[in-house]
């Protein structure tokens, strides 16, 4: 239960290297900005920029419990328990100067884009008020399905306001040669990123929900990085060798569940847990967010328009048919014999929708599903008991249904 992936190690130097960065890029006084993870950082590489994500330092807070604490300190200062959990960290982390890894250096610019979450205006615009942070916001109209038409113009339009504001903000200059080998590096990774996810759809499946969340990390902050490059190569190798060895976390598989959402980032041995009744989470939605079908390959032709494109056909900025759909495919990928949505108190744009979901993949594919309430970051109020013993009898429903 629970067998760590070597690539694992690895990932805990890219992280410690990309906070290290990060300090001493602000001790230095270069630029650094602020993004939501709907914002390209291959564009803020390119103009050497260092690029920060806060909902990743946010789930940093989540995975050392400390979210309860920063939130408190956020509450004080008059901000609800209502908002993100993200935010509420990040911004009791700010005020309180102390953190996961100590007192965080403010950035010289922030940018957010509406395409994934509502929060994040009120978030980045408590920064700006209160630590007078010069703030981009990209504005991206929701749209049925995909970005096209007038819609990818003015989201183009939108990207190359962007880089003007950065260029007046930070004296950096927009390097299009530099850009454009970023960008190559960029769709490398994620060609291996799609063939990582393509090789949990395997019976066995060579990797559960909790590493496959913690690997995120490189495909939002360090795309165009080589490092990101050799890191997901040695993470495909690995899961290629498991499979050939037949090394797998649930070898003897008794129920294949999608998890939809956030994971619960301060209880992801949750997933390690189950692993001894024979449960295992084969694929999960919020991964496919930086995967090929909503963050793609950019088209090196014409790569601002392509960035353009993903940012205005982003995860949440779809209508429900483009969810359903992903699901629907999903199911039948990955053999899924039941969905888990975790109904997550803070990104109500991702749970909403999740009862209509449940009844389409209910009437359409006969597959049953699970709704299970809690936090992606703060364990306040949490109750581990009562969500493994949910999974475990829903799991046993769907055993039982086979009979």
């Amino acid at each position: 239960m629970g067998k760590r992936l070597k690539a694992t190690e690895s990932l805990k130097r890219l992280i410690k290297n990309y906070y290290d960065e990060y300090f001493a890029w602000s001790k230095e006084g270069k630029p650094t900005a602020w993004l939501n993870v709907g914002v390209p950082c291959e564009i803020f590489y390119a103009m050497d920029v260092f690029p920060f994500y806060p909902e990743n330092y946010g789930a940093m807070c989540g995975a050392q419990k400390v979210t309860p604490e920063l939130s408190q300190i956020a509450e004080y200062q008059g901000f609800t328990n209502d908002i993100c959990s993200y935010a509420r960290a990040n911004i009791g982390s700010l005020i309180a100067k102390k953190g996961p890894v100590g007192e965080l250096p403010l950035p010289t610019i922030q940018v957010e884009t509406t395409n994934s979450c509502i929060m994040i205006m009120t978030w980045w615009r408590a920064v700006e008020k209160l630590y007078n942070i010069p703030t981009f916001v990209i504005d991206a109209p929701l749209v049925k399905m995909e970005s096209e038409g007038h819609h990818l113009d003015y989201m183009e339009n939108e990207l190359e306001r962007m880089i003007d504001f950065i260029e007046e903000k930070t004296g950096n200059k927009f390097n299009k040669d530099k850009f454009a080998e970023i960008v190559r590096i960029s769709n490398e990774g994620k060609r291996l990123w799609a063939e990582i996810l393509e090789l949990r759809a395997n019976v066995p499946c060579p990797m559960n929900a909790g590493d496959i969340f913690t690997h995120m990390f490189p495909m939002v902050a360090l795309r165009g990085t080589p490092q990101y490059v050799e890191h997901l190569k040695f993470l495909r190798d690995e899961l290629k060798e498991r499979i050939v060895n037949k090394d797998f976390p649930v070898p003897d598989e008794k129920v294949r569940l999608l998890w939809d959402n956030l994971p619960i980032w301060f209880d992801l041995r949750l997933f390690d847990e189950l692993e001894q009744y024979g449960i295992i989470f084969v694929i999960d939605t919020y991964t496919q967010a930086w995967g090929p079908r909503f963050m793609g390959v950019v088209d090196e032709e014409n790569p601002i328009r392509s960035f353009g494109y993903y940012l205005g056909s982003g995860f949440l900025n779809v209508q429900i048919e483009r969810r359903w759909q992903l699901m629907k495919d999903l199911i039948k990928q990955y053999r899924v014999d039941g969905v888990v949505f975790h109904s997550d108190r803070s990104c109500k744009p991702y749970s909403l929708v999740q009862p209509e979901l449940s009844k389409l993949i209910r009437d359409n594919l006969g597959v049953p599903s699970l709704i299970i309430e809690s936090d992606h970051n703060d364990q306040s109020g949490y109750d581990r008991n009562r969500v493994i013993e949910r999974i475990k009898d829903f799991s046993e429903m769907i055993i039982m249904g086979r009979k």
